[in-house]
Order: C-alpha cells, then sequence, then structure tokens
C-alpha cells in the first residue's frame, strides 16, 4: 500500500471516529442533562408536596385553635351565669329571667362543641362531650337547688356538679394544649 492510501485510510478512520465520539458523548451529556432535570423535577415536586402538607397542618391548627377558644369561651359564659344565678337566688330574689340566660348558654357550649368531631382528634371531641354532659348537669342541679336552696344535700349536689363542670373544662383545655401545644413549639 501507498503513503497517499494509507494516509486517507487513516483520514476516514479519524473522520469516524470523530463523528463516532461526538454522537457518544453528545449522547452521554444528553442522558446526564436528563437525568439531572429528571432529578430537579422530583425535588421540586418533593419541595411543593412538603410545604403543602405543612401549610394544611397549619390551616387545621390555626382551625382547632379557633374552635378551641369558642369552646372555652363559652365554658367562662357559662359558668359567669351560674355564679349570677346563684347570687341572686341566695339573695332571695327572682331568677327567672336567668334561666333563660342559663339555657342560651348552655345552647352556647353545645353549639361550640358541634364541630370539634370535624376538626378531631377524637381525644378532644370525647373531652368535650364529657364537658357539655357537666354544664348540662349543672344546669339540672342549678334549677334543683332554687327549689331547694335550704337543702344542704342539693347544695352539695350543686357544688359537687360545678366541681366537676370545671374540672371537665380543665380536661378539655388540656386535651386541646395537648394538640395544638405540640405541633410547631
Amino acid at each position: 500500500m501507498d503513503e497517499g492510501k494509507a494516509a486517507l485510510y487513516a483520514a476516514i478512520i479519524g473522520f469516524a471516529a470523530a463523528i463516532i465520539g461526538a454522537a457518544v458523548g453528545g449522547w452521554a451529556s444528553w442522558r446526564a442533562a436528563r437525568h439531572s432535570a429528571d432529578a430537579a423535577i422530583r425535588a421540586a415536586v418533593e419541595q411543593v408536596k412538603g410545604q403543602a402538607k405543612n401549610e394544611h397542618a397549619h390551616w387545621i391548627r390555626q382551625e382547632r385553635l379557633h374552635v378551641y377558644r369558642i369552646v372555652l369561651q363559652a365554658c367562662t359564659d357559662f359558668m359567669t351565669a351560674v355564679h349570677q344565678f346563684e347570687t341572686r337566688v341566695r339573695a332571695g330574689r327572682n331568677a327567672d329571667e336567668l334561666h333563660q340566660l342559663l339555657d342560651q348558654r348552655l345552647r352556647d357550649v353545645e353549639l361550640s362543641t358541634s364541630s370539634l368531631h370535624l376538626l378531631g382528634p377524637s381525644a378532644v371531641h370525647a373531652a368535650a362531650l364529657r364537658l357539655l354532659a357537666e354544664v348540662d348537669s349543672t344546669v339540672g342541679a342549678l334549677r334543683g337547688w332554687e327549689h331547694l336552696r335550704n337543702n344542704t344535700e342539693a347544695a352539695h349536689d350543686l357544688r359537687c356538679r360545678k366541681a366537676l363542670a370545671t374540672q371537665a373544662a380543665l380536661a378539655f383545655t388540656d386535651e386541646c394544649w395537648s394538640v395544638v401545644g405540640t405541633a410547631g413549639d
């Protein structure tokens, strides 16, 4: 073979190698770029999911705080009405208009606790139901005490009912705190 043909073959082989090398290099670069883009997309999706989850948890916590405050305010208003009722009856005055106030305060507690099962958790809802039962029981004891205010048994029953309602309110507060006090603190 002469030198001219050898150079031509070398040039053709070199050219083919360059083309094949460029193709393989381009393919490898494309594959690496695609892998990087896929990883970036997965990371972005995970970040958005995490952010959405955190925002939802924050929203739930805020809604729970709002409803828990409403329940506790209704209980405070109820206990204030109980005190007004007792004061008026002990003074020997008519408490007829306070019956309506007590009934309204009882309805306020019922209404405020009614949405707790939607926001959960079940322990808070259960504590609210116990609280509602004690509030209702206190109203019954107040009505009995009003008619039997000189009866020591009725007075003792009223004291016990008020104490149980207070304990139920504290238990409800503890349950609320266990839910909202742990998230984000």
